[in-house]
């Protein structure tokens, strides 16, 4: 309990809550400081599931707030709770359907597909291909027009890049959110100017209203239009790792024409490459955790590449295997790369769908192209880590 966790994250990135539990011991919760205060980090499909429960964990106030404000912004729908927070999620959940899923695929593999030809015999970075490819796919499908959708994809891209350390990316992420966020302003204004009936995604979330019936401030209602743009920009972390896979697994390569075994892969690639690596809640009262006492506004921090990697749950657990998710359901409380549990009823991201749709057309597309790798390996365990690929278009 003597090391802040904090401070192991922004030092130590991905190592720190496995280094935490390896001061610990063989336990089932993992005591630590965090922000000065006692902590308890967890995983596992049944701690995810407590995790999960609203009536045991509560997440206003759980993140701390430059870190929220950098990522999700203020007044965000991560930082709800109770009816305010269905209420809000509704949206989202009405918004982010199959349908979506369908068309930010069908873009991903239009746009992607045309880039590789346009830049054949460059050499391009994956990262930044995928994040302008993404943004001017999630852009079209909002209904949003821009002179320079690519700008737009690097500069959400830029947000997440930032929110895990300090130092010139973090001011990086700083400079690209408050732009974000008056571009986003100015994009509800003017939706808001017409009297026509909402069509586009913009102009649906420029509508929403909280539960009393009024319209969200404008403030808020940028932020969660940024809350759906940013995050399908950000599939591009996930998107590059994708691609080094491919190249990883050659023998794979033939199979991922087929629909179920690029599911599976897709899968994996979730599962296996970071992203987040614990998400916050705080305790709603007195009581225990796997025989470690809690106590009321103590912070729970789940454990979320644990979790993916829990050997209860997976057999070999670090290897790739993308068999592994051939003819297997998925508890959604064991596979939790974007959170655990039911959309509908908590806080797993309604996006997950769109996020695998997006990778699996990126790995399609990648598949049956002709590339050669020129550059790889990650900058693990910095936070987030980001695949660090240069491919040669064959």
């Amino acid at each position: 309990m003597t090391r802040d966790l904090a401070a192991g994250l922004l030092r130590s990135g991905y190592r720190a809550i496995p280094e935490a539990w390896q001061r610990a011991g063989d336990v089932p919760v993992c005591p630590v400081k965090l922000l000065g205060k006692g902590a308890l980090v967890v995983r596992g499909p049944a701690s995810v599931r407590r995790f999960y429960d609203p009536d045991s964990i509560r997440r206003a106030g759980a993140v701390p707030a430059p870190l929220a404000a950098l990522l999700f912004g203020r007044g965000a729908v991560h930082g709800l709770d109770g009816a305010e927070h269905a209420h809000r999620k509704a949206g989202f959940l009405d918004l982010l359907d199959d349908d979506v899923s369908a068309a930010l695929q069908d873009l991903v593999r239009r746009h992607l597909s045309a880039e590789l030809r346009e830049r054949r015999g460059e050499t391009v970075r994956v990262f930044t291909l995928l994040a302008e490819v993404y943004g001017r796919a999630v852009l079209e499908w909002a209904g949003i027009s821009v002179p320079h959708p690519d700008r737009v994809g690097r500069r959400l891209a830029a947000i997440v890049d930032g929110f895990g350390i300090s130092g010139p990316s973090y001011a990086t992420a700083w400079a690209a959110r408050l732009w974000a966020n008056r571009w986003a302003r100015g994009l509800v204004r003017e939706a808001r100017s017409t009297s026509a009936p909402p069509a586009t995604p913009l102009e649906i979330i420029a509508a929403w209203r909280d539960p009393q019936g009024d319209l969200l401030p404008v403030r808020v209602a940028a932020i969660e239009l940024l809350n759906v743009l940013r995050p399908a920009v950000a599939v591009a972390f996930l998107g590059s790792y994708a691609v080094q896979a491919i190249d990883d697994q050659p023998q794979a390569r033939r199979s991922l024409g087929d629909p179920e075994r690029r599911h599976g892969f897709t899968q994996e690639v979730r599962r296996v490459f970071p992203f987040v690596p614990a998400l916050a809640g705080i305790v709603r009262e007195h009581g225990d955790w796997d025989g470690e006492p809690v106590e009321e506004g103590q912070r729970i921090v789940l454990d979320v590449r644990g979790t993916n990697l829990d050997p209860e749950s997976w057999t070999e657990p670090q290897d790739f295997s993308a068999e592994r998710f051939v003819d297997r359901d998925v508890d959604p409380f064991e596979l939790v790369p974007q959170g655990g549990g039911d959309p509908a009823e908590g806080h797993r991201c309604p996006g997950e769908p769109a996020t695998i749709a997006m990778i699996s057309a990126t790995v399609e597309v990648f598949a049956g192209a002709a590339w050669a790798v020129v550059e790889s390996g990650s900058n693990y365990p910095r936070i987030p880590t980001r695949e660090r690929l240069r491919v040669r278009i064959g």
